[in-house]
């Protein structure tokens, strides 16, 4: 018939696809077969531009970065700001005080023992001077006494006494007091190159903040600290600095001493 000849078989239509189906293997899957095809599409896209590969990650790289830094820990690893030594009036403050001090400046043992050495040899020749003034008193009395006791024996009268024992004491101590007047001007001006040395050296209570000392003509009554102020500042009576003084110098002493 026409019609049959014109109309395309239905069995060589599906041949014909046939030939151009792709085959599938046995062991795959069609979800697999579609990844492999697709996988290529999703790896190695196609760009204009270079590709760049980000580094691995790095939970350490968040600290580095300034802008990711936490306050916290930004405060934490911050050095603690160092306490003026001028501003401590505390006997416990200033013990920590002068121990770092020591700790970090190499020079500073050596600088203590030669001032220790200094007192030391200028109070040896203090005392010196004072007992050899008291020796040439003691023999220039009894020099007096005993050469009015030869005139008296050779003249055979009795003379009368040149100076009375009295008198010659008198003498003697008017003499013992200048000389102890000069050793005090001495002593106060080496108490002030060494407060002087002491202070350059940081060391507390040599070089303290008038403000946090009371002087006499202030009331008397110590007040209490205030909200801002440290507690390693309170106001302290004169004489009380002069006390903390004299622990640190006993203090240094006891460290030092050779």
């Amino acid at each position: 018939m026409e019609g049959s000849n014109t109309t395309p078989d239905l069995q060589s239509i599906l041949s014909t696809l046939a030939q151009f189906a792709t085959p599938v293997q046995s062991n795959g899957s069609i979800s697999t077969q579609v990844q492999n095809d697709l996988q290529p599409r999703i790896s190695a896209p196609v760009s204009r531009h270079p590709t760049h590969t980000p580094p691995p990650y790095d939970p350490a790289a968040r600290i580095k970065e300034p802008h990711l830094r936490p306050q916290s820990r930004a405060s934490a690893n911050a050095s603690p700001r160092p306490i003026d030594p001028a501003s401590i009036t505390t006997w416990q403050d200033g013990l920590r005080c002068v121990t770092k001090i020591a700790a970090q400046n190499a020079q500073f043992a050596v600088t203590i023992r030669r001032m220790m050495a200094d007192q030391r040899k200028h109070e040896m020749r203090w005392y010196s001077e004072r007992q050899a003034l008291k020796q040439k008193q003691a023999s220039r009395s009894s020099s007096a006494a005993q050469a009015h006791s030869i005139l008296q024996s050779l003249s055979g009268i009795a003379l009368s006494n040149p100076a009375s024992a009295g008198e010659s004491d008198t003498n003697n101590e008017a003499e013992l007091t200048a000389l102890d007047l000069r050793i005090y001007a001495a002593q106060v001006e080496m108490d002030t190159a060494m407060t002087t040395e002491l202070k350059g050296l940081g060391v507390p209570f040599f070089g303290t903040d008038r403000s946090l000392v009371m002087s006499e003509e202030d009331d008397q009554t110590l007040k209490p600290l205030s909200g801002g102020q440290p507690k390693w500042s309170p106001v302290v009576k004169e004489e009380q600095l002069m006390e903390l003084r004299r622990r640190m110098v006993g203090h240094l002493e006891d460290l030092y001493r050779e």
